[in-house]
């Protein structure tokens, strides 16, 4: 009996002693970050439109229908979603990306992060600094095998508003353009 106690604990203290470490090892993989953090950025920038209560005139057009309205969002996380979810920052791709810094004058650096793997989806991300502060992002996507083939170009201006141009051709079916134009309207 004695002997199953000290099995029991031990394996108790080692459960307890990995549940406690857990949080913290996925908390310090967060601070760590080998790129620009595109994350945290939207995140940020979501939480500052939705305190300014910011609309947006988006004009939507699927190949030749075109369709433009104002709204207002009730979630900006979801609405920048697709620029949010193209974060670099994985552990497995740590190497998979070369960085090219450009000084362009007027206080304007560009970080352009290029795949060095044409399977990943995220190709290019293009960010351009003005004085330490966001400029403009440019995301390109591909994503490309036997049936299907898709493109996208995701342009963000902090501030002001966003571009999403898609063009997927699957076989067998005629191929489909998509582009999204946002601006925001701020209230005075």
């Amino acid at each position: 009996m004695q002997y199953l106690s000290k099995y029991l604990f031990c394996f108790c203290l080692i459960i307890y002693l990995f549940s406690c470490d857990v949080p913290a090892a996925k908390e310090s993989k967060r601070l760590q970050t080998n790129f620009f953090d595109i994350k945290a950025f939207f995140e940020k920038e979501a939480a500052y439109l939705k305190a300014q209560d910011v609309q947006i005139l988006k004009t939507i057009q699927h190949n030749q229908t075109k369709e433009t309205q104002t709204i207002t969002p009730k979630d900006w996380n979801k609405e920048l979603s697709m620029f949010a979810g193209s974060d670099i920052n994985k552990p497995s791709w740590k190497d998979k990306y070369l960085l090219d810094s450009t000084n362009r004058g007027n206080g304007l650096t560009l970080l352009h992060y290029k795949a060095i793997d044409d399977k990943l989806s995220i190709q290019v991300l293009d960010v351009e600094l003005k004085e330490n502060k966001v400029h403009s992002i440019l995301i390109v996507k591909k994503i490309s095998n036997q049936v299907y083939e898709s493109q996208q170009h995701l342009t963000y201006i902090p501030r002001k508003g966003y571009t999403i141009k898609k063009s997927q051709d699957v076989t067998l079916f005629d191929k489909d353009d998509y582009s999204i134009e946002a601006k925001y309207i701020y209230h005075e």
